[in-house]
């Protein structure tokens, strides 16, 4: 039981907004993402490898939103078992 109620709906919330944001910061970086076809070509990427079907893979650059989901993916679960350890909580 909490002594709050309203901090209940607070974390809902507050976990909602971040789904929300992540959302749109995924899909606009889905947006930019050098894909293949006439984007690629105007990029000057090369295919190293060419597969069936027509599909090539290229060495084009790592995204920077992939390599902030997983460095913030990191960051989050190192802080997660911080936090729970400093503050001997148990659960």
């Amino acid at each position: 039981m909490r002594f709050f109620e309203l901090l209940n709906t607070q974390h809902v919330f507050a976990l909602i907004i971040i789904a929300i944001i992540f959302l749109i910061l995924f899909g606009v970086a889905l947006a930019f993402i050098p894909m293949s076809g006439p984007i690629a070509k105007a990029l000057n990427i090369k295919a190293v490898q060419h597969f069936a079907d027509g599909i090539g893979k290229a060495e084009g650059p790592f995204p920077l939103i992939i390599a902030l989901i997983i460095g913030g993916t990191f960051l989050w679960a190192l802080f997660y078992i911080l936090y729970y350890g400093f503050s001997e909580v148990i659960l």
